[in-house]
């Protein structure tokens, strides 16, 4: 593993560390027949409608930014600290995947790596973790983090942080 892969582990662990601060029961990501009912209108632009049969996953549903009232940024900054996060509203000099979307003004927002509802509660971690997350089977190593790609070995990260000099 090259230092600059550790680089982005050990920074993503410290990011998303106080990136879910809401306890489960009050998660408004995780929508279900059996949770807490949210209101929809604090994030969508029109009436959502879900029939809650099952628990609403968006990881690999198409993204579509007008159906949201704000931008991916002023949405997620209502609730999440926007200094706990990666820098966002970058302009990009280079191509990303389809599956993670640009925000309106065509710039890197919180929703280019986290999709906005499922559950916080992975069966494969997602996210970096440290050998001490297995030893004590930490809470972390059983997160998902809501990201749309797995990010254990910097996957997510390196698709725009490439570690080739003069690339990205």
């Amino acid at each position: 593993m090259t230092n600059l892969q550790m680089l982005f582990k050990f920074t993503a662990g410290l990011l998303l560390l106080g990136a879910f601060a809401v306890p489960a029961e009050e998660n408004p990501h995780t929508i279900s027949a059996t949770g807490k009912s949210v209101e929809c209108a604090s994030c969508h632009a029109a009436e959502i409608h879900h029939d809650q049969t099952d628990l609403l996953n968006t990881k690999n549903k198409k993204f579509d930014s007008a159906e949201f009232s704000k931008d991916g940024v002023a949405m997620c900054t209502d609730c999440h600290n926007a200094d706990d996060g990666h820098k966002v509203g970058l302009k990009l000099d280079f191509e990303i995947p389809a599956d993670m979307p640009l925000n309106k003004k065509n710039t890197l927002s919180c929703l280019t790596c986290h999709y906005t509802h499922g559950t916080l509660v992975s069966d494969r971690p997602q996210a970096s973790f440290s050998t001490m997350d297995r030893i004590l089977n930490a809470e972390r190593l059983h997160k998902s983090f809501l990201l749309r790609r797995n990010n254990v070995d910097g996957e997510l990260c390196l698709i725009c942080h490439n570690s080739n000099p003069g690339s990205k």
